[in-house]
């Protein structure tokens, strides 16, 4: 293989860490259906509040999350469509 772009390589394994454990993946799951609150989500997860906003803060690193704040309340959602796509295909694989 020739001619790989170290710095696609590096957000690509920066993104796959980033998803890499059970809630962060089930987050980034719940944000493919739209953007929603850290109270939403740690009730869906189900998670500790806190242990939400850690995982949060993980997937925004990764570039995976984005956060909008209106007034006092904080929205979180996916960046992009090719985050959606790539949460769809990490599912897809995990089904075959």
């Amino acid at each position: 293989m020739t001619g790989i772009n170290r710095v696609a390589l590096a957000k690509a394994v920066e993104a796959l860490q980033g998803m890499a454990y059970e809630h962060r993946l089930h987050i980034l799951i719940l944000l493919r259906a739209g953007e929603a609150t850290p109270t939403e989500l740690a009730v869906a997860v189900p998670a500790h509040s806190t242990a939400v906003s850690h995982h949060l803060r993980h997937l925004i690193h990764a570039g995976l999350v984005r956060r909008r704040r209106e007034g006092r309340q904080v929205f979180y959602s996916l960046p992009d469509e090719a985050t959606g796509r790539l949460v769809d295909d990490v599912l897809r694989y995990a089904a075959e």
